[in-house]
Formats: structure tokens, sequence, C-alpha cells
């Protein structure tokens, strides 16, 4: 048999030692010790950001950056510009926290895709992805074909399985913003405690993050996208916003305990599809499809809301709390279940089931200025529902705007409202 030399065993044991040092380094580098922000702006990047863990950038075989974790980074953890980018890239299972200033984003993607078609892969992927204590989670601007993908989707229904998912919690003003893009895919997430609780601008609906924070997940400028199977809790002020976005699709979604609703559609939002989701405990609306009051800047410069379809959605036990009807009165008095605001027209309201909300399950309402109120709007008591006198279509008030109720299941619906 042959045997080791004294040289060789030295030798040997060097071998070993060293292997183990680079080992206990990698994953140091990698879990305890964290990584150093990460800024791609050009193919050359990956290979000197020292972050890449396999893939050669191509479609089958992308780039995987991950699992690192990044911490207190001063601006964003990761930040990938795709203006000049032929490379694709996954970010799998990131562990990121930061100080929730105004500047700090987990993940900023912009510019992917900027030709508005598919030439590279981008996937934010991973159920052990944890983005947390940061301003807002993920930004994606300017881009399309990008897939955010927590791995949390529950295949028994709504929201996401026992087994867990990716976490998007605690951020300031929220866990996911995609703004100007087109073609994002949201799935499997489960995004908990994001948003500030402060009193959005009910009078125009302007769709700035000063007047409603980002909450779950918020679209501004967003086309042909689909937001599945996530759960949002206690995100503030919104679950789910749509704002100046259209085609797009949320289905299979749930979401509990906002301040204000759990899902918004509005500022010339058009052609969406809400489908087979739930919303509980929002404290003033479950779910509400809103135009701007006539003579607003906004109206005028998104347009109307219309052609909106609601269908086969869960929503109920909505209603203010104690705080928020003394000592000062916060809630505005169109609140309900499910609610149809102003002038919006030719929307679909079908087969949803809505109980237990304050006001009405099924309630058509216009705002009613206010100056002398806390939140500019006429606040709640009494409810003020079926004063509609704006119309922006849809054949006018006296045809409901267009708008079509039918199949809902309910306790309580505005007299104005059709028999279901």
């Amino acid at each position: 048999m042959k045997r080791f030399t004294p040289l060789a065993v030295v030798a040997l044991v060097a071998m070993l030692a060293a292997s183990l040092v680079i080992g206990h380094a990698a994953l140091a580098h990698a879990g305890n010790n964290g990584h150093a922000p990460i800024l791609i702006q050009s193919d050359n990047d990956f290979t000197t950001c020292s972050c890449v863990a396999s893939g050669s950038g191509t479609t089958s075989s992308p780039y995987i950056i991950g699992p690192l974790t990044i911490n207190n980074a001063n601006g964003a953890a990761v930040s990938i510009d795709g203006t000049n980018l032929t490379k694709s890239f996954e970010l799998l299972n990131l562990t990121i926290a930061g100080n929730s200033t105004s500047t700090d984003t987990g993940i900023v993607l912009n510019h992917i895709n900027p030709g508005g078609s598919q030439a590279i892969t981008a996937t934010v992927y991973g159920v052990q992805t944890s983005i947390q204590t940061n301003n807002v989670g993920v930004l994606v601007e300017n881009s399309n074909y990008v897939t955010l993908d927590g791995a949390g989707e529950n295949p028994k229904g709504q929201g996401v399985g026992e087994t867990g998912a990716g976490t998007i919690n605690k951020n300031l003003s929220g866990a996911i913003d995609v703004e100007n893009s087109s073609h994002i895919t949201i799935k499997g997430w489960q995004m908990s405690t994001n948003g500030p609780s402060i009193n959005p601008n009910w009078v125009t609906l302007d769709p700035g993050i000063q007047y409603w924070g980002v909450g779950g997940v918020r679209f501004f400028g967003v086309t042909s996208s689909t937001v599945d199977h996530n759960a949002a809790n206690n995100d503030t002020d919104v679950s789910y916003a749509l704002f100046d976005s259209n085609q797009n699709t949320l289905t299979n979604n749930t979401a509990d305990y906002p301040f204000t609703m759990n899902y918004l559609i509005t500022d010339g939002s058009s052609y969406n599809t809400l489908n087979n989701n739930e919303g509980s405990t929002g404290d003033f609306i479950g779910l509400m499809v809103a135009d701007p009051l006539p003579g607003t800047g906004t109206l005028a410069t998104y347009g109307p809301s219309h052609d909106n379809l609601i269908e086969n959605n869960i929503i109920h036990t909505d209603g203010p709390i104690g705080n928020e009807l003394s000592p000062v009165d916060v809630t505005p008095a169109f609140l309900g279940g499910l609610v149809v605001l102003n002038g919006t027209y030719n929307n679909q309201i079908t087969n949803n089931q809505t109980w237990g909300s304050f006001g009405s399950d099924l309630a058509w309402a216009q705002a009613v200025p206010n100056s002398s109120s806390a939140i500019g709007v006429t606040t709640y008591p009494p409810t003020l529902h079926c004063n509609v006198t704006a119309s922006e279509g849809g054949g006018g008030v006296a045809n409901r705007n267009g708008n079509v109720w039918t199949g809902n299941t309910f306790q309580i619906i505005d007299s104005c409202l059709p028999p279901q």
C-alpha cells in the first residue's frame, strides 16, 4: 500500500486547513458579516461585484446572486440598471435590512428590458428572501418582463401556503412599488407591517407616495402585469393599489388589517381584473373603484377609471375602530365593503361575497369636500351614500354611470343599487 511521505502529509494538512478557512470565510462573507451593497450597470459588473454564485448570464443559465446578506446600506442594497445589460440574472434568497430612511431601498431594478421586449430574464426569487426595515422593500421602475417570486403560493387556495414564503416586512413606506413598467409578475410574497398610517388625499386621490404610501403592492403607470397569490397583512394605507394602471390582473391574493382599505383602483386605471381575492378588516373600505372629483387636477391628468372587472372576491368585516372615530374623526362618510366612488363608469361588480361592513356591503357614493374636516371630506357618521352627481361616462348618473352590480351576496346594500 502506498504511504504518504512526511512532506506529503504536511502539504495535505495545509491544503485541508486552507480549504476550511476559505469555506468559513465565504460563509461569513455571505451570511454573518454581510456583503457590501451591489451596483450593476454593465455586464462587466457581474464579474467584478464578488456577488455571483453561479450561472453564465444566459436566459437558460442566469447569473445567480445570492444567498447574501446586505445590511444598513446607505441607499439601495442592490441596484441594477438594465439600460446596457445583455446578461440575465436572478437575485436568490437575499437578506436585506436597512435604516428606514427616505433613501433606503432593498432592491432597485431600473430600465430592465427597456426596449419593451424580453431580451433578458430578471428575477427576484426565493422562500428565504427577507427584506425589511428599509423605506421601500423592492422598487421596479421603467422596466418590462421582471418577475418577483417569493415562492410561497398556496396550492390549495388564496394567499401563501403554510410551508413559508419570501417576506417583505416592516418597511417604512411599503413592500413593493412598481412604476412606469409592464409585464411585471409579483407572486408568492408575505408582506406584513409595511407603510405609514397617514390620512390620504380623499378629494383629489393624488397618487403621490406622500399621500398614500406604498403599502403592500403599489402600481403607478403599470400595464399588462400580474399580482397573484400574495398575502398582505397590516400594510398601510392600502394593501394593493392601482394608480393610472391598465390591463392588470390581481388574483388569489389575501389582504387584512389595512389603514385605510385593502384594494384601490383609481386615477385612470381601466380594464383591470380583480378575481378571487380576499379582503377583510379594512379600517374604512374593503375594495374601492374611484375617480377623483370633477375639477381636480388628477382627473384632468389621468382621466377617469372605467371598465374594471371585480368578480368572485370575498370582502368582509370592514369598518373603523374607536380611535378613528374620536377624538378626531378620520373616517370618510362613504365607507363600506365594496365601494364605487364618484364618476367612475362601466365597471362590472359581479358574484362577490360581501358582509359585515360599516355603512353598506355594496355602496355607490360620492365624496363631499369639507374644509373643516380633518381629512378634507365629510366624515362618518352618518353614512353618505347614493349621492352621486358626477359622471365621466356610461350613460350618466341615471344609468348608474354604466356600473353593473349583479350576483353579489350581501347583508346591507345601498338603496340606489339594483337587486342582486
